[in-house]
């Protein structure tokens, strides 16, 4: 009995803590991601981050892996062929572009070269590696992918990060509306549908 309450407290310390890294990240930036905001937002005594993660990074680690699209959200079919590739492609800009925390992990990564930020980003990659070897593997296709694909992946990240960002277009295309979001996921469709 002791230990079950024992458990659950520490469940509830760490999940105090992840959120107040969701909250600082959110409201304040990223480079305002240190014990002590951390700890005013969750109320929780520095002491307990680093019995419950080992240090700081180690809570930033565990925040990441729980909110990376590609760690954390993606289901990869069994079979990976044109439809799975859209799929994925168009659940990840719907994610990204719904979520602002996702686009503040983005801008964080590009804009910090952390160590922690850099071992998410090549898990990140395997996955990604993965799915793309897989979706060749299965096909014969003359289409170079591999550049096809960082285009489109690299264009749904920067597409939905200027746009809540500068809120304002983007080669005439505003993100901010419905019908230029469906015209971007149209167009990532029909260049996955002309690969050859």
């Amino acid at each position: 009995m002791i230990e079950n309450k024992k458990t659950q407290k520490s469940l509830i310390t760490k999940s105090k803590l992840l959120s107040a890294v969701e909250k600082v990240l959110t409201e304040k930036g990223f480079t305002e991601l240190k014990v002590l905001p951390i700890c005013e937002a969750s109320n929780v005594d520095k002491k307990l981050i680093y019995f419950h993660f080992g240090d700081l990074e180690g809570l930033l680690t565990e925040f990441l892996r729980r909110n990376d699209f590609w760690l954390s959200k993606l289901e990869i079919p069994n079979e990976m062929n044109k439809e799975a590739v859209k799929d994925i492609l168009t659940q990840q800009f719907s994610s990204i572009y719904d979520s602002d925390l996702l686009k503040q992990l983005l801008v964080w990564e590009l804009s910090e070269g952390n160590e922690t930020l850099k071992k998410i980003a090549r898990d990140r990659e395997d996955i990604g590696n993965k799915i793309i070897d897989d979706f060749i593997g299965q096909q014969d296709f003359k289409t170079d992918v591999p550049p096809l694909l960082a285009l489109i992946v690299s264009g749904i990240y920067y597409l939905t990060i200027h746009s809540s960002t500068n809120g304002s277009t983007f080669c005439g295309i505003d993100m901010n509306t419905e019908a230029d979001r469906t015209r971007v996921l149209n167009t990532i469709k029909g260049l996955i549908d002309q690969i050859e």
